[in-house]
């Protein structure tokens, strides 16, 4: 349904907002190289996928700029052919420092991926970066919200790898242990109420995002979506565990 989707989006566009497009993600995988080029060499960093994501698109020596013009399209009506993919939820588009700037989005890259035959490209795995499957499990955590996520719905490897305190080796303490005792009512074998009503306490563990967790959730969220962009993460994780 999704590769549907993108090529209808990329089948709407007249001919003008398909050669901006294509050209703006020409330029975004030519960041998006670099960048992987840089973290092949050990050079990765915290820096969000908003910065250098950023594509000039006026300045004198913008390759954007040269590629509209020498396909003919740069003139007067960049701005509404740009206003118009934007609408799209294609790109995003802005001023910064006095220059036009613009974003692909996931669904832009798909647009142009899907238009142009284009198969994407999963980036290598940076060292601080997490498995497919433990960045799922912090996913997991990340969505359940304040209350957190119970124990035993997380059922892979991941309580020996991320949960704090865990003596295994490669053990990131990004998720703790958080214990509540909740007020259950007791019931007879029919499950009738007794009465008077009876209570007893129950034990319920939960795992919260740890503060380092979360900061490496934060931190790093741009890029494992450029990693894992199959895996539904939270624009904002909850407060870590006290």
């Amino acid at each position: 349904m999704a590769a549907v989707n993108a090529r209808h989006a990329w089948d709407d566009l007249n001919d003008r907002q398909q050669i901006y497009l294509t050209v703006l993600y020409d330029a975004d995988q030519a960041l998006e190289e670099e960048r992987r080029t840089l973290g092949a060499q050990g050079q990765w960093s915290s820096t969000p996928a908003r910065v250098w994501r950023r594509i000039n698109v006026n300045g004198v020596y913008s390759p954007v700029a040269a590629s509209l013009r020498a396909r003919g399209v740069y003139d007067s009506g960049a701005g509404a052919t740009l206003a118009a993919l934007a609408d799209r939820g294609l790109i995003e588009s802005g001023w910064v420092g006095g220059a036009l700037c613009a974003w692909m989005t996931r669904a832009g890259r798909a647009a142009v991926r899907a238009g142009l035959g284009i198969a994407p490209l999963r980036p290598s795995r940076p060292r601080w970066a997490l498995s497919e499957g433990m960045w799922r499990a912090m996913a997991r955590v990340a969505a359940a919200g304040v209350e957190g996520l119970p124990i035993a719905e997380l059922r892979n490897s991941a309580h020996l790898y991320l949960v704090t305190g865990q003596p295994v080796r490669g053990n990131r303490p990004y998720l703790t242990v958080v214990t509540t005792h909740a007020r259950q009512e007791v019931r007879d074998w029919n499950l009738r109420p007794y009465d008077p009503p009876a209570y007893t306490t129950r034990t319920v563990r939960h795992y919260r995002l740890s503060e380092e967790g979360r900061a490496h959730y934060v931190d790093h969220l741009d890029a494992y979506r450029e990693l894992y962009p199959d895996i539904d993460a939270p624009d904002t994780p909850p407060p870590a565990a006290s």
